[in-house]
């Protein structure tokens, strides 16, 4: 019977070619999409699961109580690492303090590589889960030697062994290779770590860190911890937050808790002490996204098959009439069915391997299809049954209930329910497509809000990078000079962190009238006097920095955040203790937007210091073209440092690398909006093919008593009008309460602008009155003889 039925469909699907290859793009296309956005969130729900011990691994957090908020930090003092050891020692397998994963340079000969990596204390290799290739295991590295992963070792010794090696790193260290370790995967969230070092190599690099070792002040250290097997995750969690660890020195101490690995990909940020899942947003997001992508192509399958429910009726009338069982017609439809989606499938793999490294390049991953996966085999067997049962369902179960008496006489049954009901599918069909459009460029306009946001400074021809070897350092004068004498630049200055971020936050600082019990925060840079003619910012109040006054080493410059925060009326000439030293307010400064582009700015305070800071910031000579100045500043630095690795930096690139997770998702949302744009005109497309068809007579009759083109075309595009004009009233609430939700995750954020729903509305009703019209005004071409020489 199976083998019957086969034969019948595939006859029906070869007679009824149009038919088919509508069905058959339309459901490849969907069933691709689908497929792409499952290898995508089955990447994003295993991020960290290469680790075997995923589930008892934590990064030890805490949350203080500052300017009416609550702050979570990683960042924690070296000495509470041996703490926790010594309160909970049952409770524990690892306690070890880390660097965070900054870059540095590793050399080998002439060959020089810029990488991330980790320097941690003994314990810290089984906790990062880092799997070792070749090499001998040590628990306790030595203070001179380090491991590298694989992709490291190929780009410095090709295929050559690197154990044994020597490698240099910052142009500081020369550290024995003991082993190569396998590259993490890209859904890990250490995925870019490269070098792995023991924590007394760090401290023997970098003095501030040694300095560090007993100091509760200094919280600047990650610290990982890995549960005991037979303990409890939350229960050791609790035990850590209600227990104060005594040997802290503030008054204020923090709640700490352990923040599992688990979570570490899908809940990146904290928001007031609570965990924000902004890529657990982003798995429902998609996953909901492509359902709906499924469900459009599905709605195609079922519009056409009932559309063609006149063409079938005296088919399956005979059929009842000969003896056919209602149940023998559902099975015979559902056949049908299964073969559309079998080929459909077919296109969809290739779909989906011919999209892929698109695909990847939108959402910055690595994905490939694993045909001989067990996990992806099953899943394609259920997708295929799953999107046959969805597809074929609703036909099967109204074709095959025709009464076969009307059917045989030309009645089809129930022809105005079905109508209906094949109407509210295209309503549900572009309601989805045009939610998707209004969303996508309400995405887009964020990302212009922030990009178009004033900065407070000029990021053009604004260059900086970090001194890492030690060759660079405590030349400031000479460099500057010849910086300067080179023509490369305009002005040169130093900072304590870079010029497109902040990393020190500071509290402790006292005023005259200040509320004894007001803890406030601030973040401080350290600047020297030049930094205004390099950054160019804009001075409201007082004067800027200059080293023709002396005293400016015990003076502040407040942003506009910081001055309405202490509150002070005339802030230029306050006084401002801070670690017992006055310092003396000299100005205010536009707020500088060196952190998120769409969070306010916080409080900050910079300070003047007249040298020898970690990193170098330049205005580059405006002149001259980017490559020449770039050209002249690497001239002069390898004066000084003729195998450092220097790592210019742009700040405008560094700072567009903060809409990347923005970008993203928009142009995922963008390719989404196209394709079940495509799978919905491929629709209309159908179903106005259709129609064209069963009411050819009609359009022939109406020529013949005078009709013109395009009265037909107004006539036959009447029922489409009405039905985006309904699709319209179902996308733009929801649109609009989906964006006001996602938009509200964000402090400052664009307006939901009305023209953008109004300019999708009127951009798909044209583009569907130019689809039916086509197809419309094809048939009302046709001469009227042609269409009636039947009757």
């Amino acid at each position: 019977m199976l083998k019957n039925n086969l034969k019948l469909a595939w006859r029906n699907l070869t007679k009824n070619k149009l038919y088919t290859v509508l069905n058959v793009l339309g459901l490849g296309s969907g069933m691709a999409i689908a497929i792409l956005i499952g290898l995508w969130l089955q990447d994003e729900l295993s991020a960290n699961k290469y680790n075997a011990s995923y589930d008892r691994v934590a990064l030890l957090q805490k949350n203080r109580h500052y300017n009416n908020q609550i702050s979570t930090e990683a960042s924690n003092p070296v000495p509470l690492g041996a703490q926790l050891r010594s309160l909970f020692p049952d409770d524990f397998d690892e306690v070890v303090v880390s660097s965070y994963g900054g870059e540095r340079s590793l050399r080998v000969a002439d060959k020089t590589i810029t990488r991330r990596g980790l320097f941690m204390e003994e314990g810290g290799f089984e906790v990062m889960g880092l799997e070792l290739l070749e090499g001998s295991a040590q628990r306790k590295l030595p203070p001179n030697a380090v491991y590298i992963s694989k992709s490291a070792s190929q780009a410095l010794f090709g295929e050559e062994s690197a154990v044994g090696q020597l490698v240099k790193i910052d142009e500081d260290v020369d550290a024995e290779i003991l082993g190569v370790f396998k590259d993490l995967p890209q859904n890990a969230t250490y995925k870019s770590i490269s070098y792995y070092g023991s924590f007394e190599m760090y401290e023997n690099m970098e003095e501030w860190v040694k300095n560090s070792h007993d100091d509760w002040w200094t919280n600047a250290f990650p610290i990982y911890v890995k549960i005991a097997e037979n303990a409890d995750f939350d229960a050791v969690s609790t035990k850590i937050k209600t227990t104060l660890v005594d040997a802290y020195p503030d008054v204020s101490k923090p709640e700490l808790f352990l923040y599992p690995m688990a979570k570490w990909h899908l809940y990146p940020e904290f928001k007031n002490g609570e965990p924000v899942g902004t890529g657990l947003k982003n798995v429902w997001l998609f996953g909901i996204v492509g359902v709906l992508i499924l469900l459009l192509a599905s709605i195609n399958f079922m519009n056409l098959s009932t559309a063609r429910s006149a063409k079938r009726s005296k088919e399956i009338g005979l059929r009842k009439a000969i003896g056919s069982f209602r149940s023998q017609l559902v099975y015979q439809f559902f056949t049908e069915t299964f073969l559309v989606v079998f080929l459909a499938l077919i296109a969809s793999l290739i779909i989906t391997a011919l999209l892929l490294p698109t695909f990847n390049d939108l959402s910055s991953n690595a994905l490939s299809i694993p045909w001989t996966n067990l996990w992806f085999i099953s899943f394609i067997i259920g997708f295929f049954i799953l999107t046959g049962l969805l597809s074929g369902s609703y036909p099967a179960l109204y074709l095959s209930s025709f009464d076969p008496v009307k059917t045989l006489k030309g009645k089809v049954l129930g022809k105005k329910r079905e109508s209906y009901f094949r109407k509210g599918l295209v309503v549900l069909q572009f309601g989805i497509s045009i939610t998707l459009i209004i969303g996508t460029i309400l995405v887009y306009q964020q990302i212009e809000f922030g990009k178009n946001r004033p900065m407070g400074y000029d990021q053009n021809n604004l260059i900086y990078f970090q001194k890492r070897a030690d060759d660079l350092k405590g030349h400031f004068d000479a460099m500057r000079e010849n910086l300067i004498k080179s023509g490369g630049v305009l002005e040169m200055c130093e900072t304590s962190g870079p010029i497109t971020d902040m990393w020190n936050i500071n509290k402790g600082f006292q005023w005259q009238g200040k509320d004894p019990e007001l803890k406030l925060e601030f973040i401080t840079l350290d600047v020297t006097p030049e930094f205004g003619a390099v950054s160019q910012w804009n001075i409201l109040e007082g004067r800027d920095f200059s080293r023709e006054f002396s005293t400016d080493i015990e003076a502040m410059i407040l942003n506009e955040a910081a001055a309405a925060q202490i509150g002070f009326e005339n802030p230029v000439g306050q006084i401002i203790n801070w670690r017992e030293k006055d310092f003396t307010v000299i100005g205010v400064s536009k707020n500088l937007v060196m952190e998120s582009p769409f969070e306010k700015v916080k409080p900050t305070i910079f300070t003047a210091r007249r040298r020898n800071m970690p990193f170098v910031s330049m205005r580059m000579n405006p002149d001259l073209s980017v490559s020449e100045s770039i050209s002249r500043v690497e001239t002069v630095l390898r004066g000084f440092s003729p195998n450092g690795d220097l790592n210019i930096k742009f700040a405008n690139q560094v700072t567009g690398l903060k809409f990347k997770r923005e970008e993203q998702v928009a142009k995922l949302a963008a390719a989404l909006s196209i394709m079940a744009i495509f799978i919905s005109f491929l629709g209309i497309f159908g179903l106005s093919s259709f129609m064209a068809e069963q009411r050819s007579k009609e359009i022939g009759i109406r020529k013949l008593l005078g009709a013109s083109v395009n009265s037909v075309i107004q006539l036959m595009s009447k029922d489409f009008m009405i039905l985006i004009g309904l699709s319209c009233l179902v996308a733009f609430p929801l649109a609009y309460f989906f964006m006001k939700n996602w938009l509200s995750k964000y402090e400052l954020r664009a307006d939901l602008s009305l023209w953008v729903f109004v300019a999708v509305g009127f951009a798909i009703f044209i583009m569907t009155m130019l689809t039916v019209g086509l197809r419309t005004a094809k048939a009302a071409l046709v001469n009227p003889v042609e269409s009636l020489k039947g009757e």
